[in-house]
């Protein structure tokens, strides 16, 4: 009877290493909830844009990080109980992208084009504004290529160079313009001055950043006509990795809720109280 259990024992003792390892393969095959693991974590980490775009996201005169994005996400933070850590590291609005596609950030938001190409590699929430695609376009070279022709004519197909910021999501809707040599940009700033000084034909972005060009700096108006495309949406929505659906849908939701029904103008002109209504309605919802 002894030797029977001492064999038993043995068996067991052998066995144990293959059930445990059996219940770790099993742990690590079961699905991850994405959101718990933000939770658990105690934070959310959040890829943005390294160079400011107000009003969206930029430092204000305290140095502290704000505007329409970091107050969106920021309240999205507050309702899971958790802080905000942003990533600033990227150079390049794709690298934004980049970051979400390999793990290294929770999500990315910095006012970011809904695109063909990036929803290959990401998620993206519904867009939270919906703007237009806009030039600024250099006043003498348009008159040299209307020669009587109607201007809306001629601006469909501008000839020369039109500049865009390097590796966003202009460098793929420049190709509209098949007519132009489309010249790549680190920033928008040197963008807009070179069409302002004739160096290029148009200047292309979304309205938003035509518009505080013109706003901010009047006396571009002299020397830029900006022209909004009616035509050509882009979509800004939030970004998350292919896999974090459920993070999707809760982003979805929360976004849905907060029934913000922004536009350029309203953020432009009026953007105290659209922070105002957004922080309101969030915190109806805490």
């Amino acid at each position: 009877m002894k030797k029977t259990i001492r064999i038993f024992a043995y068996l067991f003792i052998l066995f144990i290493p293959q059930l445990v390892l059996a219940n770790e393969q099993s742990v690590a095959n079961e699905p991850v909830n994405e959101i718990q693991t933000i939770v658990n974590r105690g934070k959310l980490i959040v890829a943005m844009y390294s160079q400011d775009t107000p009003p969206f996201y930029y430092m204000d005169e305290n140095k502290v990080l704000t505007g329409v994005d970091v107050v969106l996400i920021k309240g999205f933070a507050d309702l899971l109980g958790v802080t905000v850590e942003f990533d600033r590291s990227a150079k390049f609005l794709d690298d934004v992208v980049d970051k979400v596609e390999k793990h290294e950030v929770d999500l990315a938001i910095c006012k970011l084009s809904v695109t063909f190409n990036r929803v290959k590699r990401v998620l993206f929430s519904e867009p939270y504004i919906n703007l237009h695609q806009s030039l600024l376009i250099n006043r003498l070279e348009l008159a040299k290529q209307l020669q009587g022709r109607p201007q809306e004519a001629v601006i469909q197909h501008l000839t020369g160079k039109i500049g865009v910021v390097a590796k966003s999501s202009y460098t793929g809707f420049a190709a509209h313009f098949s007519e132009m040599e489309m010249v790549e940009y680190p920033s928008w700033d040197q963008v807009v001055d070179d069409a302002r000084t004739g160096k290029i034909t148009a200047a292309f972005r979304d309205e938003a950043e035509v518009k505080m060009i013109l706003r901010d700096r009047p006396d571009m108006a002299l020397s830029l006509l900006s022209v909004m495309l009616k035509d050509a949406d882009d979509p800004k929505a939030i970004a998350m990795s292919l896999d974090h659906r459920n993070l999707q849908d809760l982003m979805n939701f929360y976004l849905k809720s907060l029934n913000m029904d922004l536009t350029a103008d309203k953020i432009i002109n009026d953007y105290d109280n659209v922070i105002k209504n957004i922080e309101s309605k969030i915190k109806q919802r805490i």
